[in-house]
């Protein structure tokens, strides 16, 4: 099985996805300079794809994912399956793990971290329940009023978990906290942000 670095990965697959666009290294240079970075002309995204850049910033990464219109973790872990990625000089993984550790999915392998890994975890997992419940609700606020007041209900637990750790929540509508609110949902209604109202 082949073994490559994050930066030798985002290498091969800038020019992967440039080529797939139809993409010259000029105009993702452009696109680049509109995003904030014109520090990434041509000749530096040429010189990465041809390994002649050794590393990549944490910056630059998100604005090229943004230019070439994929998630970040694409462009650093090779998902085809025969590819591990070194994340240390000293450790590698398969790139299914990899993925899920840098989601936020699994933890690590070795057991003092794991213990770790577990109590800072939280504001990840956090977060996914609450846009996996809001979703939910947005589906269904139009359909039967029990299974939208169930996932209002999940999502307001959600809500005061994430207060209770001292998380401030994304914004939701207005109208879902004062039915929270007025069913006794929440433990820390004043706390929960809500979306600007559209005039």
């Amino acid at each position: 099985m082949e073994q490559q670095t994050p930066t030798e990965v985002i290498s091969r697959r800038v020019r992967e996805l440039r080529d797939r666009r139809g993409m010259s290294a000029q105009a993702l240079a452009d696109r680049c300079a509109k995003l904030g970075m014109p520090a990434l002309k041509r000749q530096a995204i040429t010189n990465l794809e041809n390994g002649r850049r050794g590393m990549v910033t944490i910056e630059e990464l998100l604005v090229l994912a943004q230019a070439l219109d994929v998630p970040p973790v694409l462009l650093f872990i090779p998902l085809d399956g025969r590819t591990r990625l070194q994340v240390t000089p000293n450790i590698d993984m398969a790139s299914w793990q990899a993925l899920f550790w840098v989601s936020g999915e699994d933890d690590p392998a070795d057991r003092d971290s794991r213990q770790r890994w577990r109590e800072t975890i939280g504001p990840v997992q956090q977060h996914r329940a609450f846009f996996t419940y809001f979703r939910r609700a947005a589906r269904y606020e139009v359909g039967p009023p029990s299974r939208f007041n169930a996932e209002i209900r999940e999502l307001a637990r959600v809500l005061d978990a994430m207060i209770s750790a001292g998380i401030t929540p994304p914004a939701i509508p207005p109208e879902w906290r004062d039915l929270m609110q007025s069913q006794g949902w929440l433990e820390h209604p004043d706390e929960v942000p809500v979306q600007a109202s559209e005039d």
